[in-house]
């Protein structure tokens, strides 16, 4: 009863899976139609000849041969090898092997030759992006080339290329990838009668595909290890996994191992005396191999299908169908016999006028060396001669080149100095109104106190004066706490002063270039507090808010202090120089409504520390943004600025192993991001 209710559930959904189906390439036809370049059009050709691939084979091919042909177009190497290698898939299941060999050749001689490629194109289906695109199209290749092994019955050259797959698929961390070679490697082990090895690659292959988020092939997985349990004896779960697999292959419109798994539930319901099941499934196994054409991999062909589809009726007692199929059976095999011998052959002659080819070309690249090497002493020979002459020749003329290129090269480095110190003494200038400003306010404590202890001295020396009798102890010795509680508030201040003093020393000296550990917090703090002072020294009229975040949990870092804090100087004097900029031109304009704003914020980030110096300025222009970090480009008005600053900046940190960059709006701001290591 359940049998046939499966027969007939499955026979009922066929029309209408396949039916939903359409929609995935109708969309795609859709965005090609749309496709505005080249990029577009190679993913969706990709796309509809991957959806093909196990249900159309001649429009498989089709789609990726217009793929090909746009990769060619653009010169997209990694791309062209890619699909040169599933064009020789398609050639593989459909029996032409010479031709096959031939673009799998292609695909490993372009991989070969190109090591890397700037914005190349790949379409990953079902796979993780990588950015590695050789290894990904290399392991690829090699999954193929191992299919081509199976088919041309060299199992050691299939299980060979099968793991370099996988190593390959292992160092870009692919799970789609992965989970073919696994998958096929598990039916490689089946074909040797390793069942537990065949079984665990394919529970490997399913992990994969699950963290792939692919249902594409697990069709073949069910099938194959069906075949395994049917080859360990157990009928019940072999059934289960063939119809897992017909299933799946139904809803992925991925039919290459469908004919696999009815052939193998007859022959289950065959072996347990089910014979109407087992004829059932014989018919629907020649029909799936008529609508899809031969497998890539297959231990049996049409012929055996009629042969067991004459087993079945001759235990059914039904000569006369015996003998039809056993007619078929016998004309298929002749046939295919043929066919195979044929492209066998092809294969065969292809592969060793192959190695003929490659043998030639190292002969002739030897000839041609040694050719060279005999030319070239020869040649040799006259040439010393005139390079001798020409050499002595030129000499005197060289040596007063020199003597003019090392004046040059000296007033070069004496103006690049000139303008590096420029750089750093306007920053030094706008640091000492900063600091002028900061040590103005310790400076007042200390005074303060210093009055208020000359007071309380003159007083305690009156009391002290007074006859013992009328001298009040206690009141001396409050002065006298007093006295001390003023020194020690002297003390703090003075050291507040004499590190305002220290910071600007630091600043100011190119200092022994040696790392250590600094609270970058502290560090951008007491120079956006320096710089805005500094600015406010010059302009009164200048004012921002600033909006500060520090992660406390960051701690110290190693680091030049006095270059980085030229960094941060350098940024945030900027910063106030845009959002002022801009208060002044809307100020012109009558808007008082623009307040300008500029953030300073550290933030640890994994083994990195991340610095960001934001504003709310008009930030900058796309068509300048490349050129900021370049030496000697400033929008700053002629004499404000070198062109120094940012330069000097981005190469201080490079220095330091990091790195800095900049996100722009034009009209909102720009926010500069600093990457410091933090060891």
């Amino acid at each position: 009863m359940m049998n046939k209710f499966l027969i007939t559930l499955t026979t009922l959904l066929v029309p209408i899976l396949l039916f939903a189906q359409q929609k995935e390439p109708e969309a795609t036809l859709l965005d090609l139609q749309s496709a505005t370049n080249d990029s577009l059009r190679y993913v969706g050709y990709t796309k509809l000849g991957f959806y093909y691939q196990e249900l159309n084979r001649d429009s498989s091919f089709i789609y990726y041969s217009r793929a090909l042909e746009v990769s060619k177009n653009n010169n997209k190497k990694f791309a062209q090898a890619s699909t040169l290698s599933v064009m020789g898939y398609q050639l593989i299941v459909k029996g032409d092997y010479a031709e096959a060999l031939q673009n799998l050749f292609n695909a490993f001689d372009i991989i070969e030759k190109t090591k890397t490629e700037r914005n190349g194109w790949l379409y990953f289906k079902g796979s993780l992006a990588t950015k590695d695109h050789r290894t990904y199209v290399l392991s690829q290749t090699q999954h193929v080339y191992s299919i081509l092994m199976n088919n041309t019955g060299n199992t050691k050259q299939e299980i060979f290329y099968l793991k370099e797959a996988i190593k390959n698929g292992k160092i870009i961390n692919d799970p789609y990838r992965l989970g073919l070679s696994h998958m096929n490697l598990g039916y490689a082990y089946l074909k040797l009668n390793e069942l537990d090895s065949a079984l665990f690659c394919e529970q490997e292959a399913l992990t994969y595909f699950n963290k792939a988020f692919s249902n594409k092939y697990l069709s073949n997985v069910f099938a194959w290890t069906g075949d395994t349990y049917l080859k360990k004896g157990n009928r019940e779960l072999a059934k289960q996994f063939y119809f897992a697999s017909i299933q799946s292959a139904i809803d992925q419109a991925s039919l290459g191992t469908i004919t696999g798994s009815y052939y193998g539930l007859s022959k289950c319901y065959k072996t347990e005396g089910d014979l109407d099941s087992s004829i059932y499934y014989a018919y629907k196994s020649v029909e799936s191999i008529q609508l899809v054409g031969n497998t890539r991999h297959m231990d049996f062909s049409i012929g055996d299908l009629y042969e067991n589809l004459a087993d079945c009726y001759e235990l059914d007692m039904k000569m006369d169908s015996v003998r039809k199929y056993q007619r078929l059976a016998l004309k298929s095999k002749d046939s295919i016999y043929l066919e195979r011998i044929n492209n066998l052959t092809k294969f065969q002659n292809l592969n060793l006028n192959e190695q003929i080819r490659l043998r030639d070309i190292e002969k002739d690249k030897q000839a041609y060396q040694s050719k060279i090497r005999t030319y070239f002493l020869l040649g040799g020979l006259a040439v010393f001669s005139i390079i001798a002459f020409i050499l002595f020749r030129n000499n005197r003329q060289k040596q007063k080149a020199n003597k003019v290129l090392e004046t040059t090269l000296t007033n070069l480095k004496s103006t690049q100095s000139q303008l590096i110190q420029s750089e750093k003494m306007a920053s030094l200038g706008e640091l000492t109104a900063g600091i002028a400003h900061e040590i103005q306010n310790p400076l007042n404590f200390v005074n303060n106190f210093s009055e208020v202890n000359k007071e309380l001295i003159d007083e305690l020396n009156a009391e002290r004066l007074k006859p013992n009798a009328e001298r009040n102890e206690q009141l001396e010795n409050e002065i006298l706490n007093d006295i001390k509680a003023n020194e020690e508030k002297i003390n703090h201040h003075g050291k507040r002063a004499d590190a305002i003093v220290k910071g600007m020393l630091q600043h100011s000296s190119s200092g022994n270039g040696k790392k250590e550990p600094t609270d970058i917090n502290k560090l951008a703090d007491e120079y956006l507090r320096l710089a805005y002072h500094g600015l406010r020294a010059k302009d009164k009229s200048f004012n921002a808010t600033m909006i500060t975040d520090y992660d406390e949990t960051i701690g110290k870092i190693n680091i030049i202090p006095q270059d980085i804090g030229r960094v941060i100087l350098n940024l945030i004097t900027n910063a106030f120089y845009v959002v002022n900029e801009k208060k002044t031109l809307r100020q012109a304009q009558g808007d008082n409504s623009y307040e300008p704003t500029v953030s300073v914020s550290t933030k640890k980030v994994g083994d990195k520390v991340e610095i960001k110096v934001t504003d709310n300025g008009n930030g900058i222009p796309q068509k300048i943004l490349d050129k900021i970090f370049q030496p000697f480009f400033t929008t700053k008005p002629t004499g404000q600025g070198t062109g120094l600053g940012l330069s000097l900046s981005y190469d201080i940190v490079k220095a330091h192993g990091g790195e800095l960059k900049v996100e722009t709006k034009e009209g909102e701001g720009s926010e500069f991001i600093i990457h410091l290591p933090r060891n």
